[in-house]
């Protein structure tokens, strides 16, 4: 498993010389600051889901989540064509058979067609959460990632699961598991 992880680090920064990926210039930087929220991620994930990454981009954190977790199936989502070819390639070096990349808006996936929805740095979280939740099935779980607990101003909305971190450059990080009804 570590070892297909850094697998996909070193492809990650190497395409991201000409393909604008990530802001991280080497692999350690990847690992501490956003590989983490990968294995976070996994921790809240239930055996066995079907999981949507939505603006996968460079695979953060849906490909290593599904190197850590080859029970899930996961989707990554991501609307820009360079890369959509990064992460096939991604997928098709790292034999990663239960992933699926999709060239796609979120808004043009089939609703209610996940267990879990993610997606980091993409969309503020309210707006993230509404659009996470029309995604998964009833009682399905939209991740939000946050740098500190935070809650909707939606009170029907609860957290299922939560979980506080830290990175290697110590900037906390928090991902809620919302539940949906």
């Amino acid at each position: 498993m570590v070892g297909r992880v850094l697998e996909f680090c070193r492809l990650l920064m190497q395409w991201n010389a000409s393909v604008n990926l990530t802001g991280s210039r080497s692999v350690a930087e990847v690992i501490g600051e956003h590989v983490v929220d990968s294995f976070a991620m996994a921790r809240l994930v239930p055996p066995g889901s079907s999981l949507v990454d939505v603006g996968a981009g460079g695979g953060l954190p849906g490909l290593p989540f599904a190197i850590t977790r080859p029970d899930a199936r996961v989707t990554l989502v991501e609307p820009r064509a360079k890369r959509v070819a990064f992460l096939r390639t991604a997928v098709r070096e790292l034999q990663l058979a239960s992933i699926e990349v999709v060239r796609e808006r979120a808004g043009g996936l089939d609703p209610g067609g996940f267990d879990v929805a993610a997606s980091r740095a993409t969309l503020p979280p309210e707006e993230w959460l509404g659009l996470g939740l029309g995604l998964v099935r009833h009682d399905g779980l939209v991740l939000v990632f946050a740098g500190q607990a935070w809650h909707p101003e939606n009170s029907a909305l609860r957290t299922c699961d939560a979980l506080s971190y830290t990175t290697a450059s110590g900037r906390s990080r928090w991902i809620g598991a919302f539940c949906s009804t």
